[in-house]
């Protein structure tokens, strides 16, 4: 009897060890499949986020490169719109001002502005030509023009001269800072292409 129940305890023993030992493969091979998909979803993850970084990093590139072009593009056209207008500076405005220096080309230009002009007038003129400018050539104005004429000379004109009607509608200028800017204004494609474009 006591190896009937031997031999039972042994069968019981060998049935629950196999029992546990199938139950132990089973929970083996599921963890093995459960860290495989693991890992390959950690894969395809890892792999998602790569390209999504890369394509960031290409639309990055692309952008900074389009950034720094357009960059390049407007810093060079402002430093040739610079040097134009320091070569036009440099010609026109020392021409403008030497001519405005000269008594005789503002009375010519005075005279021919004049000559034009069919109303009453106000004429402002810059307060440096008070010494250039006789008495007899301020009196020549006033008998030469049929109209009324009002003579000033305006501190805050610092070459030249103004001309308005004496109802102050408009005001025209002849100052060395405008034919400055009036021939700039031609000249200054004509520059930047003799500079840029030879």
């Amino acid at each position: 009897m006591n190896d009937q129940l031997q031999d039972l305890l042994t069968k019981v023993y060998d049935e629950g060890v196999a029992k546990a030992n199938a139950e132990a493969d089973r929970i083996l091979e599921k963890a093995k499949a459960d860290a495989q998909k693991i890992v390959e979803e950690a894969k395809a993850k890892a792999e998602a986020t790569t390209q999504e970084a890369e394509k960031k990093a290409a639309e990055l590139k692309k952008n900074t490169e389009g950034d720094l072009k357009m960059a390049g593009n407007h810093t060079m056209s402002a430093l040739k719109q610079k040097i134009t207008e320091l070569v036009l500076s440099a010609t026109v405005d020392k021409a403008g001002k030497a001519s405005f220096e000269d008594a005789e080309f503002v009375k010519s230009l005075i005279k021919d502005t004049l000559a034009g002009w069919k109303q009453d007038a106000s004429l402002s003129l810059a307060e440096n030509l008070k010494a250039n400018l006789d008495e007899a050539f301020m009196a020549s104005l006033k008998t030469v023009f049929s109209a009324k004429l009002d003579i000033d000379f305006n501190p805050q004109i610092k070459a030249g001269f103004t001309i308005s009607p004496t109802d102050g509608s408009y005001k025209l200028s002849f100052t060395d800072q405008d034919f400055s800017e009036l021939f700039k204004h031609y000249l200054r494609p004509r520059t930047a292409k003799i500079l840029f474009e030879s």
